[in-house]
């Protein structure tokens, strides 16, 4: 086990889970401190345990955290998370301070920091100059703060924590935020030497949060992140070496559609994933054998070659705007009928589809085609049988692995190429990742 998140409650766990699966870790849930048993877990990288604090008196709660922090520092992992409720519910003031002295006990000092980072922007949480906000409301303000259960009544999240500990708490403002990971990690090494053990920051934004993580990335001392997820996530990616390596833990995308929504699509996936996808010219592939062929050797070399860290590979027809084309117009311009335009275009598609897959040394895990037609043509070219359809992604967006051929049992997501909105195509992507995350390919 490399990381450890001690969550409030069990979806929270499951939560961070996903999240930490996504960054290539084998992720866990434990239901509770009564049923830990290492040799259940020894398999995962991650494991998250349910304190089932939330609802907890303020010291039960502690002590709960305090327990579970305690147990997993006798497993020597690399990164210790407490979860937080993205909207602050619960005793989070108590657990922060229960983690940062049961790590100060575990380990005979008192240099261990906890940095709060509350923000989860894709969920419309944000934290700026210390204030919690919620789809643009204050955290006051929103129906949290008439939660039946656990009311959230303050919208400053250092209020929030003082209300429970006395520990002494910084803060790093956007403004240093923004300033790049050096300047985050002066800031925070300032506020130590104030005798701060706890650091709250702001973001606004998922790069706020990479940047706050990179600022620790070699921090000496131990650290408690705490967070709803992503932050934990971001930052066990730089300080934990993830044991994705060993494994298929890339996508390869086969784009036929040349629709607008499915250019709109691939933008989105290029602000969320590390993407190298490649445009295929479409008049070369149309033009004759001999021009196609040139043409899909060029994309294939292209493919092969990606930038380091990138997780997303793909070939495409409609990369910007401009390549989007009518097949009327291309009917005229190449004298070719819209059946012959498509059947080409398929077929130069699947083949380079089929020679990337072979690669072993990209270590594709999934695959994702859009487009019917292009979809049977690579798996006719994969030589498949057939589909096994296990799950609806999002409507007529399926997941299922491929039968037999020179690809059997490949995960695989196939999507109408006029279906979704912006976000479908992130949605797949990020569904396959954590379908593929502990396949390894046969030998």
């Amino acid at each position: 086990m490399n990381i450890a998140v001690i969550a409030d409650d069990f979806t929270g766990a499951n939560a961070n889970g996903a999240l930490l699966t996504a960054k290539g870790f084998s992720s866990a849930t434990c239901l509770g401190l009564d049923k830990w048993d290492p040799q259940y877990f020894e398999a995962f990288t991650a494991v998250s345990l349910n304190a089932e604090s939330r609802l907890l008196s303020r010291q039960k709660a502690w002590d709960a955290v305090y327990a579970a922090v305690k147990m997993f520092c006798a497993e020597k992992p690399a990164l210790i998370s407490k979860r937080v409720d993205s909207t602050l519910r619960g005793n989070v003031g108590a657990e922060i301070e229960a983690a940062v002295k049961a790590m100060d006990d575990s380990y005979g000092h008192e240099e261990s920091l906890a940095v709060l980072v509350p923000s989860y922007p894709s969920s419309g949480r944000i934290c700026v100059g210390g204030y919690q906000i919620v789809h643009g409301v204050p955290l006051e303000r929103s129906p949290i703060a008439q939660d039946a259960a656990t009311p959230v009544k303050d919208t400053s999240v250092l209020k929030i924590f003082a209300e429970q500990s006395t520990m002494k708490c910084g803060f790093v403002p956007l403004e240093k935020i923004l300033g790049g990971p050096a300047a985050v990690r002066q800031a925070i090494e300032d506020l130590r030497a104030e005798g701060c053990r706890v650091v709250v920051c702001d973001a606004v934004a998922d790069e706020d949060i990479t940047t706050i993580a990179q600022s620790l990335a070699d921090a000496p001392y131990p650290l408690v992140s705490v967070d709803p997820g992503p932050f934990t996530a971001e930052l066990a990616a730089v300080r934990v070496q993830a044991p994705r390596s060993q494994f298929e833990n890339r996508v390869f995308l086969a784009v036929g559609s040349t629709s607008e929504l499915t250019r709109v699509q691939m933008e989105a996936l290029r602000l969320a994933h590390p993407c190298h996808l490649v445009p295929m010219n479409v008049s070369k592939i149309l033009t004759g054998k001999d021009e196609a062929a040139s043409e899909c050797a060029r994309v294939l070399d292209v493919v092969c070659t990606p930038p380091a860290g990138t997780t997303v590979l793909g070939v495409c027809t409609a990369a910007n705007k401009e390549d989007v084309f009518s097949l009327d117009e291309m009917s005229k311009k190449m004298n070719l009928t819209h059946s012959e335009i498509s059947q080409r275009i398929n077929e130069a598609i699947a083949n380079v589809t089929d020679e990337v897959l072979r690669r072993e040394v990209l270590r594709i895990g999934g695959l994702y085609t859009s487009g019917g037609e292009v979809t049977v043509s690579v798996i006719r070219t994969l030589k498949a049988g057939g589909f096994t359809v296990r799950d609806q992604v999002l409507p007529l967006a399926v997941y299922g692995h491929i039968i037999g051929g020179v690809q059997a049992d490949l995960p695989m997501i196939t999507k109408g190429g006029f279906v979704g909105d912006k976000n479908s195509l992130v949605e797949c992507v990020e569904y396959l990742f954590t379908k593929i995350s502990t396949r390894k390919r046969p030998s």
